[in-house]
């Protein structure tokens, strides 16, 4: 085993010439290139988006779904309006509403029962049974 006196005693790290002549001056370049960063960083950007895109995502949704809700409803006398006579006669023969029903539901003022009767007031009661044995309405 080689003892520690029998390794010669030769430096094998070498200091470059002139190192510690310039050490300072690159020691100052150093400390005047790199700023002290701050503890505490606010980024108005991050921030900004980070609250922005939720509101922002919030409101396309509402308005899409404020146009779908606002497309489906419709006047209901519009859509009254487009339903045959026979479908309707046919519906209420099927589900047995009564007359009495029809008039405790609804509510008719004195001017809309006048102009409901105004286009009957020139058949005669002939021609109303007629229809009523048509429709198989019972009066």
């Amino acid at each position: 085993m080689k003892r520690l006196e029998d390794i010669p005693k030769k430096q094998s790290f070498k200091v470059p010439d002139g190192y510690f002549e310039d050490l300072p001056m690159r020691i100052q370049a150093r400390i005047e290139t790199e700023k002290p960063k701050s503890l505490v960083s606010f980024s108005y950007g991050k921030l900004a988006l980070r609250y922005a895109l939720p509101i922002i995502l919030i409101g396309i949704v509402s308005v899409v779904v404020w146009n779908n809700y606002a497309a489906k409803t419709e006047d209901p006398l519009v859509a009254l309006e487009n339903v045959a006579a026979e479908q309707l006669v046919a519906y209420l023969e099927n589900d047995e509403i009564s007359a009495d029903d029809i008039l405790e539901n609804a509510s008719f003022s004195n001017t809309m029962v006048d102009e409901m009767q105004q286009p009957y007031e020139g058949i005669s009661d002939k021609e109303l049974d007629e229809l009523a044995n048509e429709y198989n309405i019972n009066i």
